[in-house]
């Protein structure tokens, strides 16, 4: 077995553990992978193991973990992409809702990790290409692809077509389409639905729309979904997952679909959806005293 290393450079934490990590991963004989930037910042040892490129991990590793935050599980599903290895989310602090263990759980984690008592869960991924452009281009995201206005301060229109039939034209600060996982990420935020992450489905979700009878509709996950930008003198900005933002030039359509892939997710028999939105957000808490 070998595992690959993403880490979050800019966490405290990471210096103070990854050395005592990567030695307990060698005392028990098991194969590492780990990024030149990472050992370039932080200035350890690689011992035995493979030091490669971050982009490189994925390919030469058989799982992956990613320690630091949601924003570092996010970093480490582009990298993972197509090749579909399992990543094990290790939460340095912050809310760590895509996260499957704390630190202080880690090393009893991996032990159970290492004696096979864990499961894979399945997630499906968005594709979005740009059309309109000189040159498409093609992004994937797990949590959500966004259209916005920018640092612009008037609202956008965004026309939008489902499966090649005209839908809506929203007049919104933006649009976010979201997977369920996604569901309790931006969407939430901008009261979109919570969607149970085995679900296979598609949120489309206006931000702050300037109407009174929009609202957020859940369609299915088969469904082609075009959303093209009316705009004048402004640009809008595409984001996925909040980890790649692209400027959008009036008239350039998006087209969002499901994805060929999946990514995996190591999980423990005490993960729990349920359990994760009541801890980590409060889910059904009452301002009691």
């Amino acid at each position: 077995m070998k595992l690959g290393v993403f880490a979050n450079i800019r966490k405290d934490q990471v210096r103070k553990c990854l050395p005592a990590f990567l030695k307990w991963l060698d005392e028990r004989k098991i194969d590492v992978v780990i990024g030149r930037e990472l050992v370039k910042r932080f200035q350890i040892g690689g011992g035995s193991a493979d030091i490669v490129d971050e982009e490189l991990i994925a390919e030469k590793s058989d799982f992956v973990i990613s320690m630091g935050g949601d924003g570092t599980v996010l970093s480490a599903a582009r990298f993972v992409g197509r090749t579909e290895k399992p990543i094990l989310g290790v939460n340095l602090g912050g809310l760590g809702f895509l996260t499957e263990v704390s630190l202080e759980d880690l090393y009893p984690s991996l032990e159970k990790f290492l004696a096979g008592e864990y499961s894979i869960a399945q997630r499906m991924v968005l594709e979005a290409e740009i059309h309109g452009q000189p040159d498409s281009q093609t992004y994937f995201a797990m949590n959500d692809v966004v259209i916005d206005r920018g640092s612009s301060p008037r609202v956008i229109r965004v026309d939008v077509s489902i499966d090649g039939e005209y839908f809506n034209t929203y007049v919104a600060d933006g649009v976010i389409v979201s997977t369920p996982l996604g569901s309790t990420a931006y969407s939430l935020a901008a009261w979109g639905p919570i969607v149970v992450p085995t679900l296979e489905s598609i949120i489309l979700n206006p931000i702050c729309p300037h109407a009174l009878t929009v609202r957020p509709t859940v369609i299915s996950s088969g469904s082609r979904i075009v959303l093209r930008v009316q705009l004048d003198d402004s640009k809008a900005m595409l984001s996925i997952d909040g980890q790649e933002n692209i400027e959008m030039p009036s008239g350039t359509s998006i087209q969002v679909k499901k994805s060929d892939f999946y990514l995996h997710f190591v999980i423990f028999e005490d993960s729990n959806f349920f359990d994760r939105l009541r801890k980590k957000l409060q889910w059904g808490s009452l301002p009691r005293k």
